[in-house]
């Protein structure tokens, strides 16, 4: 039996696939498919360890359900550093540039990371708190099929994701090679910081404040901080040319 989530989240994978190897075709990477499914592979497992642990409650009454990936449930804060792991472990192994690989997947994690939203609007999770109705609200279900005037978060994130795509696709145009990664990172860590503040779900608190948004304000910073890097870098080369 195929879910929604599952059908959405793949649908999003073969769309990056697809655009990475449209890519590939002017900015050549020798074995990028290999690197594209080894992150896959990696994310997916990583995903699935960390959703697992933050609901270990359900998961201690039925274990048999952790390892059904196809019913959905993957958590983005243990799929994005194991993805990331991978890849450099792969790039370390294989003597080949990070970054070349780095900035090539970049614009497939947007697209990957828009087609979560929406898969987490057919499945109910992500939902976001409880408010009047506007522009950014609707009548919206959560988890367990509760519907009332809620934040559309799942929209808002897909909206923000897709930008973020689309920024990325613009800046590959321009001499930025290096920090496409970096840049898609962050940009995607301001919008998911941006939904986790409205928000309804529950997830794990420290000092009232979510762990969501603690993460992603940390990956927001470093990647701010690995760009001015990749700058001063730039200049240096300029000047030195």
């Amino acid at each position: 039996m195929l879910y929604s989530y599952s059908v959405a989240l793949g649908l999003g994978v073969l769309g990056g696939l697809g655009l990475t190897a449209w890519l590939a075709r002017t900015r050549p990477a020798p074995r990028w498919f290999d690197s594209y499914l080894l992150v896959l592979a990696a994310a997916l497992a990583g995903g699935r360890l960390a959703f697992v642990l933050l609901n270990w409650p359900y998961f201690e009454i039925q274990p048999a359900e952790a390892w059904q990936l196809w019913r959905g449930g993957l958590s983005y804060y243990g799929a994005l550093p194991a993805g990331l792991a991978a890849l450099w472990l792969w790039t370390r192994g294989q003597q080949r540039p990070f970054t070349r690989y780095a900035d090539l997947l970049a614009p497939a994690l947007a697209l990957v990371s828009a087609a979560g939203w929406v898969a987490c609007y057919l499945e109910g999770c992500a939902y976001g708190r409880e408010t009047v109705l506007g522009p950014l609200a609707a009548n919206l279900p959560d988890a367990y099929g509760l519907f009332a005037v809620r934040y559309q978060t799942q929209v808002i994130g897909m909206t923000g994701a897709l930008a973020v795509l689309g920024l990325v696709l613009w800046l590959r145009r321009r001499r930025s090679k290096g920090a496409h990664l970096w840049l898609t990172l962050g940009a995607l860590s301001l919008v998911r910081l941006a939904t986790s503040l409205l928000r309804d779900d529950p997830f794990p608190t420290v000092a009232g404040l979510r762990l969501d948004s603690l993460f992603e304000s940390a990956v927001a910073l470093s990647c701010l901080l690995l760009l001015q890097l990749y700058l001063r870098h730039q200049r240096s080369i300029f000047r030195t040319g």
